[in-house]
């Protein structure tokens, strides 16, 4: 099977936040927290309680019609598993990380029993600044308005978790899924039965989809079944469960089966069914992924945050320029193309447990080195594969007792690196384009790139020359752009 073209993947890790930032929401009242404190402890957050029990939720459905979860069998339930989090209300924009947020916390539930405090808000004042001059920090500026009136993306907020906790919490997962019913976005197809295994073993799983066409009350309960999806969104929120009983006739469209997804929002209690929908297993749609957070880290630190760049294997970079068409590569022809090798040198004295990093395949191989100062001894390896395109932390059998080190990260066919700043960076809202300025600050001497036998600095001037995209098609030079620090954090126990 073909996976979707390289051109696509380039396009998807340099602009995706410009594509699936339209992922924001109109007619909510904005956030009234202002002053969000973005340091280590964040702003406290005021939101109902979690639901206690499912029937609460649909007091209003036709219990003689249909009444959800009745078949353990056939159906499943976060809030009936105990991992039940609170239903917010999101300003203009920010679905993105009120999603992510509930994702987060579903999955702590899961695994700790402990309903933890993270206020989406803090989130995106990390992920976004106001400033017309001025860029301190490595974030997305835009020159006025909201930042909560911003889409974002699931990159960005995994950038702004990876090595600043956040009451403590680090995000330690983000699996990017794929695609649902569709193969409109460049991901592989995810199948309803991966779905529910997310659901089920990892809590809540973030939806792409439009957040108001062809959504009715069907005998009292809120539904949707919308066919254009894939084509057509600008919202996220996440399935909280399922229940393959629901009636195929309770969606203004009807659907081709029973079966339908439980869709917690982030529109409040007094929208759908107390914050939550049903969403038919008909309806496509263009990706879903979760966030899960870790305590287990003491301290951590990242020079490249934000996803912006990908470098690809020479072999692959060759075949293009020699003429293959983009669409003909294979997920195998990828992977098995030639290892991307990157390297950043860090220096900071303590016990060293785990390294984060992206893939950016599914299945695709890594291998994480250890060296003693600037590319001296190795002192710890370790290798694997991961599922998912997305980004994971390795974590060591023992920790190291490091000061300076290198950390070396192997990559099968492509790597993921920060990009270096621009001010061609456009946000978007629901109503409009934001232009804007991303802010990178690498600098020389601490991350690097491996071409042939040498370890180049990616502040190299000649960088993109070097590593061959010079010579790409025209088509291809509109999103190159010049890799910055490699996505890489350590974390500290």
């Amino acid at each position: 099977m073909k996976n979707n073209s390289i051109y696509k993947k380039i396009a998807c890790a340099l602009v995706l936040a410009n594509t699936i930032t339209v992922f924001s929401v109109t007619g909510c009242n904005t956030t009234t927290d202002d002053n969000v404190n973005t340091g280590e402890t964040g702003s406290t957050e005021s939101t109902e309680a979690p639901a206690s029990s499912v029937e609460d939720l649909f007091r209003a459905g036709d219990q003689d019609y249909f009444v959800p979860f009745q078949n353990p069998e056939h159906s499943f339930c976060t809030i009936t598993e105990g991992w039940a989090t609170p239903v917010r209300q999101q300003g203009m924009g920010g679905c993105y990380c009120y999603s992510a947020v509930t994702c987060m916390q579903s999955g702590y539930m899961k695994e700790h029993g402990e309903l933890i405090d993270i206020n989406p808000v803090d989130v995106i004042n990390r992920i976004y600044g106001v400033s017309d001059s001025e860029y301190p920090e490595e974030k997305y500026y835009i020159y006025s308005g909201l930042e909560t009136d911003l889409g974002g993306d699931m990159f960005q907020v995994t950038g702004a978790l990876c090595d600043n906790p956040l009451n403590g919490y680090l995000i330690s997962e983000t699996n990017i899924y794929g695609s649902y019913n569709s193969d409109i976005q460049d991901f592989d197809r995810v199948t309803e039965d991966q779905i529910k295994d997310a659901v089920r073993e990892n809590g809540a799983v973030c939806i792409c989809m439009h957040y108001s066409k062809d959504c009715k009350y069907v005998n009292g309960y809120y539904t949707q079944n919308y066919q254009d999806n894939a084509e057509d969104t600008n919202h996220v929120a996440a399935i909280v469960g399922w229940d393959d009983d629901f009636p195929a006739d309770c969606f203004e469209t009807p659907a081709s089966r029973n079966g339908a997804w439980l869709v917690q929002n982030s529109f409040g209690e007094f929208w759908g069914n107390c914050g939550y929908y049903w969403m038919s297993y008909d309806m496509p749609s263009p990706l879903l992924y979760d966030c899960r957070v870790t305590k287990d880290y003491s301290s951590a630190y990242a020079y490249g945050h934000h996803v912006m760049a990908t470098v690809y294997s020479p072999a692959l970079v060759d075949e293009v320029i020699n003429g293959k068409d983009l669409s003909d590569f294979t997920l195998d022809e990828i992977l098995t193309s030639g290892d991307v090798t990157a390297a950043t040198i860090f220096e900071h004295k303590g016990k060293l447990g785990a390294v984060g990093f992206w893939t950016t395949f599914p299945g695709q191989s890594y291998t994480i080195e250890i060296r003693q100062g600037e590319f001296g001894k190795v002192l710890a390896t370790q290798s694997g594969t991961f599922d998912y395109t997305g980004y994971h932390t390795v974590e060591f059998e023992k920790p190291l007792n490091v000061k300076k080190f290198t950390v070396v990260v192997k990559t099968g066919g492509a790597a993921f690196f920060e990009g270096s700043a621009t001010d061609d960076y456009n946000a978007f809202t629901i109503f409009q384009r934001v232009p804007g300025h991303y802010e990178a600050k690498c600098q020389p001497g601490r991350s690097f790139i491996l071409i042939g036998e040498e370890w180049v600095d990616v502040t190299d001037p000649e960088i993109i020359s070097r590593i061959g995209y010079d010579e790409l098609p025209p088509e291809f030079m509109e999103w190159v752009t010049a890799p910055g620090d490699p996505c890489i954090t350590v974390l500290f126990i």
